[in-house]
């Protein structure tokens, strides 16, 4: 797991006493990411490759290498990453809608972050600051539905933030408003929607949402990570997606994934902030350092100028013309899909999804389904509580005959559950391991991958559930 090619190249376990030719060097990765690449280049893969147009890449990749060795922090050397960020905000505020959070001495205002954890990170920050010195509060808690991405729970942990969970409702997959409001306390500085949630993309209800934060006097902040770049695009097509952004009333950030469905290179998200005196909670001072005066605005401090180029690059690059054509085929192959796995009464679909979706059965275990899938090449993201598999579709799965295929694979794959369904299935629901492999329990997974990675230098202490 930690060395997959030591058959095929030396592993290196120190530094190299000598340094190797480069010709070499690029050859060897340009074999390695030629033969990576076909795992997704078929259009069977769940999410991960959100674009997919190699000529789209190369060209990003051209502007990163104008920039890479930018740092972003010394702007009086790179006054470019200035312009680069600032109007990567105004493009995500303008598809936000952030005209509708003007006021008259005050704006909407955003940051760029390493992805969707550190935005989320970031967002937890900014309400943990606020919360105390704003309001007084010594202790704040953020509640979240049980559907919003764990890096809210892992954000809390790090900034010390009491995290709470609300449950979601079975029928809609969707936040349960009455068990929500039941957690809210005079400690409570925010609440999470999700637009869409990762595991079943189901929108929460933000209006209702909205309007339950302005009664108590807290933040709404609608994790955008996965949606924020395609579902405007799908309101714009006449889909039937409810407004999330900064019409709402209520709704005091959005982090949105440039990533993801921007098709940006990995490495860069937004974060926006209805009013400044959150965003200002970012900023970090110290003022009588001997190297100088410090101040960040954020908890990165290095960044490279490349990645913001390059996504600034490629959002231009498309305008809102390019977006809504790939929003179209997008949305388009994922109803396809969708009926492929309707038209199988041993299968159902959970809550009301659009561009992803999750479905389980109640026959048998769905993982007898994707057992046999992936010996069709398919790669989906698995689930839990209850078994159940998602397809995030993106622009591989647009491809001719690709939501074909995965209506002639399912057929079979079904036929497969129904007849193994007394035996157990093989894969079950690791995040990232993407519902593949033999894994009793996440636990076993998890220490075979930390004991390979130690390289057997070290006992690894049994983990805990």
């Amino acid at each position: 797991m930690a060395y997959p090619y030591a058959d095929r190249f030396p592993v290196l376990r120190g530094m190299p006493s000598e340094g190797r030719d480069r010709n070499a060097i690029v050859a060897e990765l340009r074999e390695l990411a030629t033969a990576e690449d076909k795992t997704w280049e078929t259009g069977k893969c769940s999410g991960t490759m959100y674009c997919g147009d190699h000529d789209h890449y190369d060209f990003m990749n051209e502007v990163f290498g104008m920039y890479s060795h930018m740092n972003v922090l010394q702007r009086d050397m790179c006054p470019s990453a200035t312009r680069f960020e600032g109007e990567i905000i105004a493009m995500t505020l303008d598809l936000m809608h952030g005209t509708a959070a003007q006021s008259a001495d005050d704006g909407p205002v955003g940051l760029i972050t390493s992805g969707g954890s550190g935005s989320i990170l970031h967002a937890v920050l900014a309400y943990r600051e606020w919360a105390q010195n704003a309001k007084g509060i010594a202790h704040p808690n953020i509640i979240k539905p049980e559907t919003a991405h764990p890096a809210f729970n892992k954000a809390c942990h790090l900034v010390g933030v009491e995290l709470r969970q609300a449950p979601i409702d079975p029928a809609t997959a969707q936040v349960d408003l009455d068990a929500l409001a039941d957690l809210i306390d005079e400690n409570t500085a925010a609440m999470i929607g999700s637009a869409c949630s990762y595991g079943y993309g189901t929108i929460d209800p933000i209006a209702e949402m909205g309007q339950l934060a302005l009664t108590h006097d807290i933040g709404l902040h609608v994790d955008g990570c996965l949606g924020g770049f395609i579902l405007p695009w799908g309101e714009q097509l006449g889909y039937d997606i409810p407004a999330f952004d900064f019409r709402v009333p209520g709704v005091t950030s959005i982090s949105a994934d440039t990533h993801k469905y921007a098709y940006g290179l990995k490495g860069t998200s937004v974060l926006l902030f209805r009013d400044r005196i959150l965003r200002n909670g970012q900023y970090f001072y110290l003022t009588d350092w001997t190297g100088g005066k410090y101040c960040s605005p954020g908890i990165d401090g290095s960044r490279s100028g490349g990645l913001l180029a390059a996504t600034w690059a490629g959002m231009v690059s498309l305008g809102a013309e390019g977006y809504l054509r790939y929003a179209r085929a997008i949305f388009e192959t994922a109803f396809a899909m969708q009926d492929a796995v309707k038209a199988h009464s041993e299968l159902r679909l959970i809550g009301s999804p659009t561009f992803c979706f999750s479905f389980t059965s109640d026959d048998f275990d769905i993982y007898h389904v994707n057992d046999f899938m992936r010996t069709r090449g398919w790669r989906f993201n698995g689930q839990q509580y209850p078994n159940s598999i998602h397809m995030a579709v993106t622009r591989p799965q647009t491809q001719d005959g690709v939501a074909d295929a995965f209506a002639t694979d399912l057929d079979e794959a079904v036929a497969y559950a129904i007849e193994h369904k007394d035996e157990p299935a093989k894969s079950s629901a690791i995040y990232g391991g993407v519902a593949g492999g033999p894994s009793p329990d996440a636990t076993t997974f998890i220490e075979s991958i930390m004991a390979s990675m130690m390289d057997e230098q070290q006992a690894l202490p049994p983990l805990t559930a």
